[in-house]
């Protein structure tokens, strides 16, 4: 039941509702997972969908390559043929070396887009890529994506993870260059499936390292 509740919002969204626009050149997101390595960067976008009312809901993954955030949009924008509807997105991860190389670019350009969930959640892929971490096994046939938006949920609220939307990590950014903050950090399970991994450790917008307890700024 909760399951299907997660995923009215979507399926409605794609039966038209809410959006004068047409379905067939929208593509409604529930999770996102950037990776960065000397190539450049590579986003995987998740979209969910479901041929009928009583059909069974599937994961769908379109991936695209650029030097630049805005680019790399773009770039999954084209490969689509129309557009991503972020407003429905669980979680955005990213990998350690993306992270590292700095997240304000990132949470600028989300923040920027009308249709960005300014509350989803952000966390840090830790020992597997971004899209190893998205595409990871979930139970009981549930969409990976939002099964681990869940799982970041249910840590904060056992105050075992840290609560830190989208815009709560740019507001702390913009708040100076000296900030320190942390993002929950997930890893592949050895049954393949994503389990909490620690927190990440950020000065400023970049990753410096992780810890494997609670919120150090509790």
């Amino acid at each position: 039941m909760k399951r299907s509740l997660l995923l009215l919002p979507l399926l409605l969204l794609l039966a038209g509702c809410g959006d004068a626009r047409e379905t067939s050149v929208l593509s409604p997101v529930s999770a996102a997972a950037l990776s960065g390595d000397a190539a450049g960067l590579h986003l995987t976008v998740e979209t969910v969908w479901q041929d009928s009312a009583e059909g069974k809901a599937t994961p769908q993954y379109l991936t695209a390559e650029a030097a630049t955030i805005p680019n790399l949009f773009a770039a999954a924008a084209n490969n689509v043929g129309g557009e991503f509807y972020f407003i429905h997105a669980q979680v955005f991860l990213i990998d350690e070396a993306a992270a590292r190389q700095g997240l304000l670019p990132l949470a600028e350009y989300l923040c920027d887009e009308n249709d960005a969930r300014l509350s989803i959640r952000l966390a840090v892929a830790r020992g597997a890529t971004a899209d190893e971490v998205l595409r990871a096994w979930a139970p009981s046939g549930e969409i990976p994506g939002i099964a681990l938006g869940r799982m970041l949920s249910e840590g904060e609220k056992r105050g075992s993870g840290v609560d830190m939307p989208l815009f709560r990590f740019l507001n702390l950014l913009l708040s100076g260059s000296d900030v320190h903050t942390a993002l929950p950090a997930v890893t592949v399970g050895t049954d393949g499936q994503a389990v909490p991994s620690g927190l990440a450790l950020f000065e400023g917008d970049r990753l410096t390292g992780f810890t494997d307890g609670g919120d150090p700024h509790a």
